[in-house]
This record gives structure tokens, C-alpha cells and sequence, in this order.
């Protein structure tokens, strides 16, 4: 039984990693973990960017809570729920970095 050969342009053409004109079982096994492994990045990436924005946000509703341009009556009013704010963001911040670190064990 003779191997399938791609046709010109096939949209499979990319997985055949040394251009003979076939895409074997290792290639598409190949393409495969590639693939698996920039959406591990991608994911990783995007936990990132959503832990630093966390971080941030807390650090602008600090810093905005002790400037002069909110009132005191106006923090006193909403502390509760800016304690659940900070609570939320830390337990973000905290799941990723814990999640980072186990992951560097294994």
C-alpha cells in the first residue's frame, strides 16, 4: 500500500516537516505537541497578564483611596466592599503564584 501523497496546497501541507511530499504518523504527532505547547504558552500568558493586572488594580485603588481626592465619608461608605475587592485580587494573585510554583516542582 503506497503512502498518501499531499496535493499542492493542501492545507495539511504544513505538517509535512521534511518536504517529502507525505505527512507520516511522527509529523502529525509532532504537529501535534507543538500545537499543544504554544496553547500551554498562550494560557500561561494570558494568567500572567491577568495577575499583573490584579496587582495593579489594587495598587491604583490604593493609592487613590489615600489621596486627597476621595472623601473620607466616601471610604468609610464603601470599605466593606473594598475589602472584598482587595480579598478577590489577592486570592488571583495568590492562585497564580501558587499555581507558578508547583508547577516549577514538577
Amino acid at each position: 500500500m503506497s503512502p498518501k501523497r499531499l496535493q499542492k496546497k493542501s492545507q495539511f501541507e504544513s505538517l509535512d516537516l521534511d518536504n517529502d511530499g507525505v505527512v507520516s504518523d511522527e509529523e502529525i504527532e509532532k504537529a501535534d505537541r507543538i500545537l499543544s505547547m504554544e496553547v500551554a504558552e498562550e494560557k500561561a500568558d494570558s494568567q500572567r497578564r491577568m495577575a499583573w493586572a490584579c496587582l495593579l488594580s489594587v495598587i491604583i485603588l490604593t493609592i487613590l483611596l489615600v489621596s486627597p481626592f476621595v472623601a473620607e465619608t466616601r471610604v468609610s461608605a464603601l470599605s466593606d466592599l473594598v475589602g472584598l475587592f482587595y480579598i478577590s485580587m489577592a486570592g488571583v494573585i495568590g492562585a497564580h503564584m501558587g499555581v507558578q510554583a508547583w508547577m516549577s516542582r514538577r
